[in-house]
């Protein structure tokens, strides 16, 4: 042994014994990894898991990927139009009409289930799907809305006698209740011009319940996306060059169904055109019983060729509701951790650092009995090799085990109650595994191999010694005499203390910071997130309603308006959907609205400057635009950028002022410089309209009532569109209590971890004080009072860290069409403060504990 100093049984058996011996450190080591790993592979994990899932579901429910509808119904021709291009799609008919429920005041779609459902196939959540003509399944949200039905009760459709005509059958059995793949997104099932314009939830029956007898949708999917990932560039590629496609097979089809509708009313007048043909051989020209014959005729002709083509609209996957949305969200969580983990793992490199440091200066003596003895500086340092590499590797096998399991599923569940989907199946991610066991062993190894490097090359004798104390230094604060000479014996230790060890100080003030950092941003997320709906629904928009007309207001939709039980007041303006694009940014879908009277605008919707509230007025030389649409685009007050119009040219919209909004994008323009930039007067065809009470109930019925009203084609309810939008975001408090957790939960380790360096580095001084009469509460002060120092200096530049990291988060989180509030609350800081300082003290009583059951004379052992 002593010619070679290998790796023998004996030296392993010691080395062993050492990680034994100190298990609290190898703990630490292992936890802090643990925790490192954990959280960066989890977090890292779970964007890709929740996108995985979407992807299987859809694919396993063949989704549909696009659809097609037609102003006036599709006829098997356009079926057959489809059948020829079998090799390259799948195709499915599907007939359904919406209906307002009187009984109930609900709006539901019911659709038929074709025999063999090929595409968008229902996933049964309880009960079985329907067989018989009589037997209907719900979709899952339908209880959720109206608990009384259940498996076996009975369901009746029961609305206007002009729908209620449209049926064979209306009255059924439920005996199941479903989801569908076309709507991902739990509450919302879409918009409908009837009733209070959007749908409550799905109905379906058997073929042959409805009489019609053309089909109101055709559903397709694309083979050549059966295995692309549904949200990628090439999925989007695609589908473009699919819609294309499609649109290109049944473009004839139009004029072919507007010549059948022709002819089919043609055949209807032939009897009426014989008759003429008849009485004009029989009867003289003038005659009443032919003039009045021909007038009908002439009229029934004109009717005839009044017969228009039949517009088709072409939809794909991202008008499915919560479709867009679901990919949003993983995106946030994408955006969250690419940085968040980052900052994690960093900081417990950061203290692994520092423990191995330690480790190695603790067994100088040992290095120098293994050298003298003869054993090599490769035999050696295997010690710490094995020591830290087992850290090391445990640490990240048990982290990736537990954060890929936990993380993922525990995110996706927080998100569950929003969306269809079923649980995700997790997946390991081996680039981020290896990247995280990389950082793990360059913080163990790396860290011992770089203190090593000096002391191997050391002699024996020098090793047998003991490392000298730092000498202490006069402080700058011992010049301030006046101060100086009022401090207390303890205290001036305490801060001598403090600035002989810098590296300490350095080490322990960026770990509590960065943890600080951490928590301040966890909760900065869920004051930005909460803030917006608080912002937007109760600070810059006072309406309750928005009414949407196919035109100009008439009189009789003024007079049903102002009629309304629950009407208060209203404001007509203009409103269109615009385009805004430039080069190197997304194009962006903004609304622009024009109101009829500006100087009442600021009743409805607040217009100011986001920091100092400044409101601002509708002027004549420019628009208002809202601060994420100014950031998309980076303009400036006096800069102009492009806005389109469906159907007309672009043109150039100077920027009078950037508002405060947090929700989707607006243009606010004043009349008169609408119709300077678009050269005609703008058609006000909708009103915002305050109610007396914001109750569902009462709600409905107004919107009800209102729909009943010929031009007016759809009454939005802002209460259900702040329930709609903002579910998700609640679903993100749950990921911000995690990351607040993790964050916690690492400082508690960090703080301990450094506390326990501490007392160890400092044992032979905590000993000799306490020899030299000092209580068992004196020491623990001794080294309290230093790190109570320590850890406001870490509250406050964690603060400065905090305000950073959470701004940066943002603007990574944020999608195009959300802004969040970049304010963090006051509470934030003190909570995020208070937890740090709560941990500083459960850690040094357990230090307390630790000193009280020293034993001093192997402390004050000499080496010499």
């Amino acid at each position: 042994m002593v010619g070679g100093g290998g790796l023998t049984t004996v030296y392993l058996k010691a080395i062993f014994r050492e990680i034994w011996a100190s298990k609290a450190r190898f703990a630490s080591i292992l936890l802090i990894i643990f925790l490192g790993v954990a959280f960066y592979t989890g977090i890292r994990a779970t964007g890709p898991d929740m996108s995985q899932a979407a992807h299987d579901y859809y694919q396993r429910q063949r989704l549909a990927t696009n659809s097609v509808q037609s102003t006036m119904g599709l006829t098997s021709a356009d079926t057959q139009a489809l059948a020829k291009h079998k090799a390259v799609l799948r195709y499915q008919s599907a007939k359904y009409v919406d209906v307002n429920q009187l009984n109930d005041n609900r709006v539901v779609r019911v659709s038929e289930l074709p025999n063999k459902q090929r595409l968008n196939r229902l996933r049964v959540v309880s009960g079985r799907l329907p067989k018989r003509a009589n037997e209907v399944v719900l979709d899952n949200h339908a209880r959720k809305l109206q608990p009384k039905l259940k498996l076996g009760s009975t369901y009746r459709i029961d609305s206007t006698t002009k729908l209620n005509q449209q049926f064979n059958r209306r009255t059924f059995k439920v005996v199941g209740f479903v989801n569908s793949p076309r709507y991902v997104e739990n509450i919302s099932r879409g918009v409908t011009n009837v009733g209070k314009g959007t749908l409550d939830y799905v109905v379906y029956t058997r073929p042959d319940t409805l009489k019609q007898t053309v089909a109101t949708r055709i559903d397709v999917q694309f083979k050549n996306l059966d295995h692309v990932a549904p949200y990628s560039a090439t999925y989007k590629r695609l589908n473009k060059q699919n819609t294309r496609q499609l649109k290109k097979w049944l473009k004839p089809q139009a004029a072919k169904r507007q010549q059948s509708l022709q002819q089919r009313a043609a055949a209807k007048i032939d009897p009426l055109k014989q008759t003429v043909a008849q009485l004009q051989t029989q009867l003289p020209a003038n005659a009443p019983q032919l003039v009045s014959l021909q007038a009908q005729l002439k009229k029934a002709q004109a009717q005839v060729n009044a017969i228009e083509k039949p517009t088709y609209l072409y939809s794909d996957r991202s008008d499915n509701p919560g479709y867009t949305e679901y990919h949003e969200n993983t995106q946030r969580i994408v955006a969250l951790s690419t940085v968040f983990p980052l900052f994690f793992i960093a900081i417990a490199a950061l203290i692994c650092l520092t423990t191995m440091t330690r480790m190695v200066e603790e067994l100088r003596l040992q290095m120098g009995t293994l050298k003298g003895l003869g054993y090599s500086n490769a035999a050696i340092s295997a010690e710490f090799m094995i020591y830290g590499g087992l850290a090391a590797l445990l640490g990240t096998f048990f982290g990736v085990l537990f954060g890929v399991n936990f993380f993922p599923r525990f995110i996706a569940q927080a998100y569950g109650s929003m969306y269809n989907l079923p649980a995700i199946n997790v997946q390991y991610l081996w680039g981020d595994i290896g990247i995280a066991l990389a950082i793990a062993l360059l913080c163990t190894l790396g860290t011992a191999l770089v203190v090593l490097r000096v002391d191997l090359r050391s002699l024996p004798a020098q090793l047998l010694q003991p490392k000298a104390p730092k000498a202490g230094q006069t402080l700058l604060l011992e010049r301030w005499h006046g101060l100086w000479r009022r401090l207390s014996f303890n205290h001036k230790i305490t801060l001598r203390n403090l600035f002989r060890y810098k590296q300490r100080l350095l080490m322990t003030v960026l770990g509590i910071a960065g943890c600080m950092a951490m928590m301040i941003t966890g909760f900065g997320l869920k004051d930005s997130i909460g803030d917006i709906s608080v912002k937007q629904f109760n600070q810059l928009w006072h309406y309750d309603a928005i009414v949407t007309r196919s035109g100009q207001e008439t009189k009789a939709q003024q007079r049903a308006l102002a009629d309304a039980d629950l009407y208060k007041g209203s404001l007509k303006l203009r409103s269109k959907q615009v385009t805004v694009k430039q080069a190197g940014v997304a194009e962006q879908t903004v609304t622009l609205n024009v109101p009829a009277k500006p100087q009442q605008l600021h009743k409805f919707v607040v217009l100011r400057d986001r920091q100092s509230h400044r409101g601002y007025q509708l002027g004549q030389t420019g628009a208002v635009i809202d601060e994420k649409l100014a950031k998309l685009y980076d303009v400036q007050v006096g800069d102009s950028i492009r806005v389109k119009p469906a159907g007309q040219a672009a043109k150039r919209v100077k920027v009078a002022a950037i508002a405060e909004n947090y929700v989707n994008h607006f243009i606010y323009m004043s009349p008169s410089y609408y119709q300077q930039v678009f050269k005609r007067a703008p058609v006000y065809n909708s009103n915002l309209v305050q109610l007396t009470s914001t109750n569902e109930k009462r709600g409905n019925a107004f919107a009800n009532q209102l729909l009943k009203q010929k031009g007016v084609v759809n009454v939005t309810l802002m209460k259900t569109e702040r329930e709609t939008n903002f579910k998700m975001l609640d679903s993100m408090n749950l990921v911000v209590l995690i990351f607040v957790i993790s964050a916690g939960a690492l400082a508690l380790v960090v703080l301990y971890n450094l506390t326990n360096i501490n007392v160890s580095e400092r044992i032979r001084e905590l000993s000799t004080i306490k020899v030299l009469g000092f209580y068992d509460g004196e020491v623990t002060m001794y080294i309290f009072r230093e790190n109570l120092i320590l850890t406001v200096l870490g509250i406050l530049v964690g603060c400065f860290f905090g305000n950073w990291l959470h701004r940066y988060i943002l603007t990574t989180a944020e999608t195009n069409a959300l802004m969040f509030s970049p304010d963090i609350h006051w509470l934030s800081y003190g909570y995020s403060a208070l937890l740090t300082m709560a941990f500083s003290l459960l850690v040094m009583w357990v230090m307390h504990r630790k000193l009280k059951h020293v034993n001093m004379l192997d402390a004050l052992k000499s080496v010499d």
